[in-house]
């Protein structure tokens, strides 16, 4: 089951220093308890005060610790058993002063989770108005968070931990913004791809061997379940659906047709549509009961209730909910989808597109196309309105994707070796295309023309609204499961090393 929703536990990490009585005021006060709890004061209010929404929730040692803060070893076990009690999804370790890398390493070493690391800014440097370096106050720093970072650092590597820094930087800063925002995105990416279950509705479409997927590597590699659910049950459980909920599947219709202003206006009672939004009970159903993050599907068992000319309504209006149906059986894809969803927490819509065509004009541009399976709300009109329009397979939807900046990948695999293709586009003007589409510029696209050649994958991809913060996500998570991250726009050669030496 999908979740957008992910615990933080924070656990301020500092050093462990006696007072020394007789000694200046700030010389005493440099790597202290004291400073540290005053700077802790006003750093946690910040993130939990900016940074927690409906999606995010944090967990932090208030209460638990004398001070909030953690600094000896023997405090990691406790602090483990207390954070696996409070199911928290990632840690964040910000070092409030010089820190404690032995009780840092050990708890994230129990934990297991992702990690963060960061250190506060040192502001403060013992400025005198005397200037005088007899002085001992003159010239000492209080915190030293960025020097004792490298020494925890070092601890979680020994450890194997893997973890994301923030770079030093202030708490209100955007430096520190641009970091916490995408681990936290990374962590429900994380949260997502570990817990997922994809449920296969029907066997591969016999002409479509470039959707072979290793089901065993999956589930020995990354924990990923795959089950199978037969096209004969989809078919007895959308018979049911239309039974069941016929006085609810008009309501769909109608919200469907409302995506599409233009085209036939009496299309409304067309049997497929109202059988297409079964299906989409029928989804829904499966989601509730099986626990699936998502499904790949042959679409037989349509051809078997209807002929040629099912539709897609189901297929647009699941994604329209967040619900990934990833039809010709491209499971991969599908996997894909939901890690694209994540690393926005749900809130755009990834689209299931395939490089098609080049450009008549543009040599970097690219037609990103499929058959009627986008989510009809990422539709724009700036060519024309959406349309409907009866067709030889019952009725046929066409839609310009809306204006902006995307991100576009794919995850895939051969030789048992995963990868994940991605980079940045912009849309721009193109011929009109029935069906669903949109026209992308890329940095330079014979160099992901050839890598999507050369490399594991097939023309099928996923794109979703976003640029650069969306591609430095994919990459964080592709680091910490242990997968390529493919980015032909970081290289000088269209051949990447990991697949081949040019």
């Amino acid at each position: 089951m999908l979740s957008y929703k992910v615990k933080i536990g924070i656990a301020p990490c500092r050093r462990d220093m006696p007072n020394r009585p007789g000694a200046p005021r700030r010389r005493m006060r440099m790597w202290s308890a004291e400073a540290a709890k005053e700077v802790l004061d006003v750093v946690l209010p910040y993130i939990e005060n900016n940074f927690s929404n409906e999606h995010v929730e944090f967990v932090d040692l208030e209460g638990i610790t004398e001070d909030g803060m953690m600094w000896d070893y023997m405090q990691a076990e406790k602090l483990a058993d207390y954070f696996k009690g409070q199911k928290i999804d990632a840690l964040f370790i910000p070092n409030i002063n010089f820190g404690s890398e032995e009780v840092a390493g050990k708890l994230a070493s129990l934990l297991g989770l992702p990690t963060l690391i960061w250190a506060v800014q040192d502001e403060e440097f013992g400025e005198t108005e005397t200037k005088d370096i007899y002085d001992d106050n003159y010239g000492i720093r209080l915190l030293d968070a960025q020097c004792g970072l490298f020494a925890v650092s070092k601890i979680l590597q020994r450890y194997h931990v893997k973890f994301t820094q923030i770079p030093t930087s202030k708490v209100d800063s955007e430096t520190f913004k641009e970091g916490f925002e995408d681990f936290l995105a990374v962590a429900l990416m994380l949260k997502n791809f570990r817990n997922m279950r994809i449920m296969q509705i029907g066997n591969r479409p016999k002409a479509f061997t470039s959707m072979m997927f290793n089901e065993d590597e999956l589930l020995e590699k990354f924990g990923i379940e795959v089950f199978p659910f037969t096209t004969a049950d989809a078919s007895r459980m959308i018979l049911r659906m239309e039974e069941e909920h016929k006085d609810e599947l008009q309501p769909i219709v109608d919200e469907f047709l409302s995506y599409f202003p233009a085209g036939d206006k009496n299309i409304a009672d067309d049997p497929g549509l109202r059988r297409g939004a079964a299906i989409l009970w029928m989804y829904r159903e499966l989601y509730k009961t099986t626990g699936c993050s998502a499904i790949s599907i042959d679409n037989s068992m349509k051809s078997l209730l209807s002929g040629p000319n099912g539709g897609t309504i189901d297929f647009m209006m699941a994604a329209n909910e967040n619900m990934f149906v990833a039809f010709e059986s491209d499971l991969l894809a599908t996997i894909t989808m939901v890690m694209m969803s994540s690393a926005t927490f749900g809130e755009k819509a990834p689209f299931f597109g395939e490089f098609t065509a080049n450009h008549p004009t543009n040599p970097n541009a690219e037609l990103i196309w499929h058959t009627a399976v986008y989510p009809p709300k990422v539709a724009g009109n700036q060519t024309f309105d959406p349309y409907i329009i009866k067709s030889e397979f019952g009725y046929n939807t066409g839609l310009e994707v809306a204006p902006g900046e995307y991100t576009i990948a794919r995850m895939d695999c051969m030789d048992g070796k995963y990868a994940m293709l991605m980079g940045n586009y912009k849309s721009v003007p193109g011929p009109f295309t029935r069906s669903h589409y949109m026209w992308g510029e890329f940095k330079d696209w014979k160099k992901f023309e050839q890598a999507t050649i050369y490399g594991p994958y097939v023309h099928h991809m996923v794109e979703i609204e976003g640029g650069e913060e969306i591609l430095r996500r994919l990459k964080e998570f592709c680091r910490y499961i242990g997968v390529y991250a493919d980015v032909p726009d970081e290289r000088e050669s269209p051949f990447a090393d990991y697949f081949y030496k040019p």
